[in-house]
């Protein structure tokens, strides 16, 4: 699996380009708008920018489930929903943006990271993952949209 870095950024927005704007998935109903709202989403979430979901793990989840999910060893679900707590809320798991907003975005997220000054907010359901399992998270999150659409 390639790491979380300039290289793979410049591949994501490549593959991301090729996305039709009128593609349909393979599965769900994400568009490649809402597609890259909800990749920024995620980002910013990790970063502690955006609607903080409540912390919807347990035992199960931070010490079975994480390491299964980020070391690759089982696929992220498809068609996971938001939380009802946090659809209430009117968390939409998106924030506004296009392909060169996310790449800007990647691009401090990285920045951050090589400077020692990212502090990585817990994951919803992990709890706890720090940069590194952010970094897995988000290589295998980004690949479970990209294969969503074909790319």
């Amino acid at each position: 699996m390639p790491h979380f870095d300039s290289d793979y950024v410049e591949l994501l927005m490549r593959r991301l380009g090729r996305i039709a704007p009128d593609a349909v998935p393979r599965w769900g109903t994400l568009r490649r708008d809402t597609l890259i709202e909800h990749l920024m989403w995620v980002v910013l979430h990790s970063m502690g920018r955006s609607d903080q979901m409540a912390f919807q793990g347990n035992w199960l989840t931070r010490r079975l489930l994480a390491p299964l999910i980020l070391n690759g060893w089982v696929p992220i679900p498809k068609n996971l929903p938001i939380p009802k707590k946090d659809r209430a809320r009117g968390v939409t798991l998106r924030c506004p943006g296009g392909l060169d907003d996310l790449r800007a975005l990647l691009e401090e997220y990285l920045n951050l990271v090589q400077a020692d000054e990212f502090h990585p907010a817990p994951h919803p359901l992990f709890g706890d993952i720090g940069v590194d399992g952010w970094d897995k998270m988000h290589l295998r999150h980004f690949e479970h949209h990209l294969r969503q659409f074909g790319v």
